[in-house]
């Protein structure tokens, strides 16, 4: 009797050999979770001219029909499969313990919270059509493969949507958020898209809610939803996200710095601070002054007041971060928050001084060429009440020189 041939077989011949030369095999089909190939726990089992391939844990049961080989290579096979219902696919087995397939863990977990997401979407926004979702990077245009995004439809008006995994960045999705919102607006001119949703593990929503408190309405719409491990959904509302973290630290009881490069940059620009703006008094100047600001961020915070009273928040930053607005609107916003307060003239901050109960001006610094792209993008979502300066420096940071100075009137 002549051997079994086909693709299918051919497949199976593919799968045995990687098997035979894999230390720590893994299926992986996208939206699905990763399940290590460990014996006893798989079977290859041919169906009439087909072959099923099934792997399981004790939390699931996965069994696919494998129709032939996509690709193979050494410690990787990616297989043609057909679902229930007669729907194509694909699964990938890889060797976890290879480095090059390291990438390929992270992965799995994308696809997986990108299927919950649209769950997610579903649920929240019934009769809107879902036109794509995607969890790979768009390095072009500045997206974040950690965040999966979508963007849905309804007519001519559409909605930008993004979500944070628990095991990542939380705070990081607003900053991504905008840059997708503005993305989508470039290239559906013709889509009204004025809102942007953003789903976070609940209990971790409030900083991103207070953010959201501070950009401008006229703008966009947004909506908060927090999401539970069973995958429950609950609308949040941003203006009632409870109280500010923040503590203000006495003079004298600045944090140290911990970032070299911009500790370097502040230590040229604490003795010139009319370099930045001639508005500024020369002293005192303050930094780190919240308790809250400079955790690990990688940005210094100083604090200045003009020869009217009125605060001014610089930022400091050694190299491109995409995050640089939203991470200066937090310490903004808290210096704001004492202001109101009387908390600086109550601990002794500038003494002698009657400060102005204005908001505070913010300034971004840093050298000319690390400002990233996107970062004049999200300043334009900030509320209009907040006045926002951008400083280009010179890299020649033993003799500080500005370079350009854009207002929010005269970006760009």
């Amino acid at each position: 009797m002549a051997a079994p041939h086909g693709p299918a077989w051919e497949a199976k011949a593919a799968i045995e050999r990687f098997l035979e030369g894999s230390r720590q095999p893994i299926l992986l089909e996208p939206g699905e979770p990763a399940l290590p190939m460990e014996p006893g726990r798989y079977t290859l089992r041919p169906h009439g001219q087909h072959l099923i391939v099934e792997a399981w844990t004790e939390e699931v049961f996965l069994s696919r029909r494998i129709k032939g080989i996509r690709s193979e290579r050494e410690g990787r096979v990616e297989l043609e499969i057909q679902r229930l219902g007669g729907k194509p696919g694909h699964i990938l087995l890889f060797d976890g313990a290879r480095h090059k397939n390291l990438p390929l863990h992270g992965k799995g977990r994308r696809l997986v919270f990108g299927e919950q997401f649209r769950l997610f979407l579903g649920r929240e926004f019934s009769g809107w059509r879902l036109v794509n979702l995607s969890t790979e990077a768009n390095l072009e245009d500045s997206l974040s493969p950690a965040y999966p995004r979508a963007f849905l439809r309804r007519g001519r008006h559409g909605i930008a949507a993004m979500a944070a995994p628990a095991s990542g960045d939380i705070d990081g999705v607003l900053s991504f958020g905008l840059i997708w919102l503005d993305y989508l607006r470039r290239r559906e001119p013709e889509t009204a898209i004025q809102s942007l949703a953003v789903f976070l593990p609940s209990g971790h929503a409030n900083p991103t809610c207070w953010r959201i408190r501070h950009l401008d309405p006229k703008l966009a719409e947004y909506h908060v939803f927090a999401y539970t491990e069973e995958g429950r959904t609950a609308r949040l509302d941003p203006l009632d996200c409870g109280n500010l973290a923040t503590e203000l630290l006495p003079p004298g009881a600045e944090r140290p710095a911990r970032w070299q490069p911009e500790a370097l940059l502040e230590q040229q620009l604490r003795g010139q601070l009319p370099l930045l703006d001639a508005r500024l008094e020369p002293t005192p100047v303050y930094g780190q002054v919240s308790a809250f600001a400079g955790g690990g961020r990688g940005i210094l915070d100083l604090l200045a007041v003009d020869y009217q009273g009125r605060l001014t928040v610089i930022e400091l930053k050694a190299s491109e971060s995409v995050h640089l607005p939203l991470q200066a609107l937090d310490y903004w916003m808290r210096v704001g928050w004492h202001l109101e307060r009387g908390d600086f003239t109550r601990l002794g901050y500038f003494p002698g001084r009657q400060l102005s109960t204005r908001p505070p001006r913010l300034m971004l610094a840093a050298p000319a060429l690390c400002f990233h792209p996107t970062n004049e993008r999200i300043v334009r979502f900030l509320q209009p009440s907040i006045e926002v300066d951008r400083i280009g420096l010179a890299h020649d940071w033993a003799h500080p020189r500005v370079l350009f100075r854009y207002s929010r009137e005269n970006a760009g």
